[in-house]
């Protein structure tokens, strides 16, 4: 079967650049071109967008930003289609997502109904095929965690390392890349019942997850998760009632500094 050809579309009068590059992008990611495969050179792309080299380069070098294309020197070089890395995928997502939070109308309820979908099909996944390896790193914040006295950033950071390894064991990218959306408004939706927050309740709940998981128990390990998420639901409507709300959104909650939540990516993240 032929493949479809590039077809430009004519560009309006701003940020030619932008909207070349853009045209681009769809042509890779619908396979115009495949990885590998060198794109039009800069004069090409001029004749094609009736633009100077200039702005066609430049466009390329968006491209590049992105990790979509890559350029080599000499006779056979040029801009080449290139799979972006996996981490630098993670990155942008990530602050994508915390610019999104920050301006957007996302809801603490929304984030609440995400995680309880997403992280019940992670818990059962894990129990199912963890390793040794999973099963140390789940159980090392848990540990941590076990200190009540520290402070209570820290031992929040813990609780995310926790839901992390958890994730990661579940061996998912796509839900990895799901649940960092979820957990980069932890520290900020968090920061709303800290106060109200039994440390010990939610360490017992963590260990029953973590044992559950370690016996390679899927519904257990279900089970365990939605106690631990029900008590925070209620802990957390607690706090809308003294804030006098049903719901808030999270570009309203203060900016709190989280050190994992600064590191969240699909590499580390729940």
């Amino acid at each position: 079967m032929a493949r479809r050809a590039f077809q430009a579309t004519t560009l309006s009068r701003r940020d030619a650049s932008g909207q070349i590059a853009r045209q681009l992008r769809t042509a890779i990611t619908t396979g115009v071109w495949e990885p590998g495969e060198r794109l039009p050179s800069e004069n090409e792309l001029g004749e094609t967008f009736d633009v100077s080299r200039a702005t066609a380069r430049e466009a390329l070098k968006l491209l590049s930003a992105t990790g979509l294309v890559t350029f080599q020197r000499g006779a056979s070089g040029g801009s080449f289609v290139a799979v972006p890395d996996a981490d630098d995928v993670a990155k942008q997502l990530s602050e994508a997502i915390q610019l999104w939070y920050r301006v957007g109308n996302i809801s603490v309820h929304d984030v609440d109904e995400a995680r309880w979908e997403l992280e019940r099909i992670c818990v059962k996944m894990a129990a199912v095929r963890r390793t040794e390896t999973d099963i140390a790193a789940i159980r090392g914040p848990l540990e941590a965690a076990r200190d009540f006295s520290l402070p209570m950033t820290e031992w929040l950071d813990f609780d995310l390392e926790f839901h992390s390894a958890i994730t990661a064991a579940a061996r998912n990218k796509i839900l990895e890349l799901a649940m960092t959306a979820v957990h980069l408004s932890r520290p900020a939706t968090n920061d709303m019942f800290v106060d109200l927050l039994g440390r010990q309740e939610v360490w017992q709940q963590h260990d029953r997850i973590a044992t559950a998981i370690a016996n390679g128990n899927p519904d257990a390990a279900e089970q365990a998760l939605s106690a631990h998420v029900t008590y925070l639901g209620q802990v957390r409507d607690r706090a809308l009632a003294d804030l006098q709300v049903d719901d808030v959104v999270i570009s309203a909650l203060p900016r709190v500094n989280s050190l994992k939540a600064r590191r969240l990516s699909p590499k580390n993240d729940a």
